[in-house]
């Protein structure tokens, strides 16, 4: 069944940051840019891309499979821009099969919305993309012809009747961290595959990120925030690791990891912290000056978000005295 429409109940956290940066025309054009023919992308209006709303993933493979939709032309005419990305350790034995499905329901839903002009072709070109970030090597089919049980002297007696419909694949796990520095990527883009590929199941994830710090300061505190949050949703990297990395960025760094630590509390998954701000702002007093005089503790304790905001994005500015940190 179609869930068009439907992007409601998923907490998938790879579902939140993908959504987050590829329903932005700008960053899935520099994606396809990246994996398309050159000789293909010539004639794709990758300028012009406007989003689809909507989800045409079944229902029981929303936690790992994610897609987004655009419109586009290609000469001029009707075609569609379409990402489906692979969230699951391993490939999809099927995925050709499903693709097909998505693309079917694609076109389905063009055919209701545009009505077909005599000698016109109605159905228009669909361009499939399947981003996959596994942690195996994709080694499934890419064309529902090899998931067909038949032979290759059938094949080749069935000639044109054997159907083909393929998908360009971007494996990820292919691509290590320079050639993904080589890509016509956005930073957000480039900086999300890093985050996609890297942190799951990752208990240091603070060893790599000093790598892309370069792109984490040009993105925005949402951004980073949500980054942040895709860390410690899919990793063990503990949020304070996560301070302690960010307050070696800058304040707005700073400011998305307590941001992070907010989210981890209100979900329960902060334990034993009164305050997660807080207590995260001492464990970065503490590691820069030594064990804390109890008023400290206390002041910290019992100050305002607005003030330990304050209080963290001065630490981060380098103040080298505790008096400079609280303004005395």
């Amino acid at each position: 069944m179609t869930n068009e429409g439907d992007t409601s109940g998923s907490a998938q956290p790879h579902d939140a940051l993908f959504r987050l940066v590829f329903t932005n025309p700008e960053n899935t054009g520099s994606e396809l840019r990246s994996v398309l023919p050159p000789e293909l992308t010539a004639h794709i209006d990758l300028d012009g891309m406007v989003l689809q709303e909507g989800t045409f993933v079944d229902e029981h493979l929303r936690h790992r499979q994610t897609d987004v939709l655009f419109k586009t032309t290609v000469h001029g005419d009707d075609a569609y821009l379409y990402l489906l990305v692979e969230h699951q350790s391993s490939p999809d034995p099927l995925m050709a099969f499903r693709r097909l499905q998505y693309q079917v329901r694609i076109w389905d839903r063009h055919l209701k919305q545009h009505k077909i002009q005599p000698g016109q072709r109605p159905l228009p070109l669909i361009i499939p993309v399947v981003i996959y970030q596994g942690r195996r090597h994709w080694n499934a089919p890419t064309d529902i012809a090899y998931l067909l049980n038949i032979d290759d002297s059938l094949a080749t007696a069935a000639g044109n009747l054997v159907p083909h419909a393929g998908f360009l694949l971007d494996d990820l796990t292919t691509v290590d961290d320079a050639t993904l520095r080589a890509r016509p990527l956005t930073t957000a883009a480039r900086i999300t595959f890093v985050y996609l590929t890297h942190a799951p199941g990752d208990p240091h994830a603070t060893r790599w990120m000093p790598n892309w710090t370069d792109h984490i300061i040009e993105l925005d505190v949402k951004s980073v925030e949500a980054h942040f949050q895709y860390l410690v949703t899919v990793s063990p990297t503990d949020i304070y690791d996560v301070a302690r990395y960010a307050a070696t960025v800058g304040p707005d760094t700073m400011e998305a990891a307590m941001n992070t630590a907010d989210v981890l509390r209100a979900e329960g998954r902060a334990e034993g912290r009164v305050e997660a701000r807080a207590d995260m702002l001492i464990e970065l007093l503490t590691a820069k000056f030594g064990k804390l005089d109890p008023r400290i503790r206390n002041r910290v304790e019992h100050a305002t978000t607005e003030q330990i905001s304050e209080w963290s994005t001065r630490l981060v500015l380098g103040n080298e005295a505790l008096d400079q940190v609280f303004g005395a």
